[in-house]
């Protein structure tokens, strides 16, 4: 038997010595199947690495927020080195081994996600159509190479963010850390308004500039309006915007909530400072994410005041004025010119509109012909649409439709779409929940809804890890809230 493999390594040996570095993937593969069988025939640990997991899951979302992602180690015939592959892979790689070696860690995690069954399910199913749809791409090892990304920045996310944030008082120190982050962000997108150029721009160490950055760190003006848009450590002005508005619902959870004056005061300096940079990436889809967040919380921060304090006037006064408010802040948007502009546009934007709606048309009888997917990352290939020589897909609806077909479709948004339902329900029934933290599922649940509206006109996935860590924060405050502590003993909120 050693001798057949001894020369099957030998072969192996001299065709990797041969192709390399053009093929180092393809040959990689074997290795990383052998690494997974080693993880999988582990012995039983008596404690299981979740405290390295943790920090390296923090680490991964420092990293996708104040790094830009585009600045790599980029040697011949290998993936870029990112940070977030530096923190993501091996993070990913400690949720197998707790799973492999901890049977605690496996019946632990196992009761957390059978809180919400159905969120688990179709996740399950929708990674199944993920890897299912990689016999039907044209284009495997690029597909291949996606599904691996996915399941470390999108699937083991969610399953490190239900263990992790089972913890009372986690779930307030990430959003305020993610805060934080936010009005870093914010002062660095200040600056670079004032200089019209991305800070970093000529200042990038030879051995991380690769290719791929020099358009990202050119300028980016409108071309209707000559107005530049700010970026910061995003790809885009489109995925800085995205990220401000998921997080407006939380500020307004500030704001509203039962904090310190202090806390409020600078949650409302910190909206303004949101709506200054959003405003300043002249980026539609963000001024319509802050508009959703403050409808929708306006509207379950009256429903939730009027369940839970029948004595006060405030809650049903909010409710009962809700249509008038709505019809109000929606219609303002159409008489007052400078918030037409920012929601609606003010013609320069009109390219785009029409760029989207020539990509619906040209993507939806692709879907038609082929309704079960195209492949993971093969949506803008398959859909073919160029400007100006580069290929696009604006809508990300079409862009799951295409590459995970009608099934993933459901799937996908059907997650998205469950957990904010499942957030709002729980809150709601929350009368007297003992875990201040709970209340979070409100900003969270809302979160989910601007991310779900947004991905209409935005396809990049710059911040979808993000969506991830709120679906896993769901679940686990969910649990919390199913085996709730005894009246009296509340599970503090950090930032209180």
């Amino acid at each position: 038997m050693s001798l057949p493999l001894a020369f099957f390594f030998l072969v192996y040996g001299f065709f990797y010595a041969l192709t390399t570095p053009y093929l180092f993937m393809a040959f990689a593969a074997p290795i990383g199947v052998l690494a997974l069988v080693a993880i999988w025939a582990l012995p039983d640990l008596k404690h299981a690495p979740t405290r390295t997991m943790h920090y390296l899951f923090f680490a991964f979302f420092a990293c996708l927020i104040l790094w830009p992602n585009y600045l790599a180690i980029a040697l011949p015939g290998l993936p870029w080195i990112t940070l977030l592959r530096l923190t993501g892979i091996p993070m990913t790689l400690l949720l197998l081994i707790c799973i492999s070696t901890s049977k605690t860690f496996r019946r632990e995690l196992a009761e957390i996600l059978n809180t919400a069954p159905a969120a688990w399910m179709l996740l399950a199913a929708f990674v199944a159509i993920q890897f299912f749809t990689i016999g039907l791409s044209a284009n495997p090892s690029r597909s291949i190479q996606k599904f691996i990304v996915f399941q470390t920045n999108w699937t083991a996310i969610f399953l490190v963010a239900c263990y992790v944030f089972v913890q009372p008082g986690r779930v307030g120190r990430y959003i305020a850390a993610l805060w934080i982050m936010a009005m870093i962000i914010c002062g660095i997108g200040i600056w670079e308004a004032a200089i019209q150029k991305v800070l970093w721009q000529g200042h990038i160490p030879g051995f991380l500039k690769i290719a791929d950055a020099d358009g990202i760190l050119a300028g980016d003006f409108r071309a209707g309006s000559g107005q530049y848009r700010v970026k910061a450590t995003f790809t885009t002005s489109l995925g800085l915007a995205e990220y401000l508005a998921l997080m407006t619902p939380f500020l307004l959870h500030y704001v509203f909530g039962n904090y310190r004056l202090l806390v409020r005061i600078a949650a409302v300096a910190s909206l303004v400072i949101f709506f200054r940079v959003i405003d300043s990436t002249d980026s539609r889809l963000g001024m319509v994410g802050m508009l959703i967040s403050v409808l929708l919380y306006a509207g379950a921060w009256g429903l939730l005041r009027w369940r839970r304090d029948k004595s006060s006037l405030l809650g049903p006064t909010v409710v009962l004025a809700y249509p008038a408010f709505f019809v109000l802040l929606v219609g303002a948007t159409f008489f007052v010119r400078r918030l037409e502009m920012m929601v609606w546009g003010d013609g320069s934007q009109q390219s785009s509109n029409d760029a989207r709606g020539a990509q619906i048309a040209q993507g939806l009888p692709k879907i038609l012909a082929n309704p079960i997917g195209y492949g993971p990352g093969q949506g803008g290939t398959v859909l073919g649409f160029r400007i100006g020589g580069f290929q696009t897909i604006d809508n990300y609806y079409l862009a799951i439709a295409l590459e995970y077909g009608v099934i993933g479709f459901i799937l996908y948004y059907g997650l998205i779409l469950y957990m904010g339902w499942l957030a709002a329900r729980k809150v709601l029934d929350s009368n007297n929940a003992s875990d201040r933290e709970v209340d979070y599922l409100v900003p969270l649940g809302i979160s989910l809804m601007v991310f779900f509206v947004i991905k209409s006109v935005f396809s990049q996935q710059d911040n979808h890890p993000l969506i991830y860590l709120v679906m896993g924060m769901i679940v686990a405050l969910l649990y919390r809230l199913s085996k709730a502590t005894a009246p009296g003993k509340s599970a503090a909120d950090p930032i209180a």
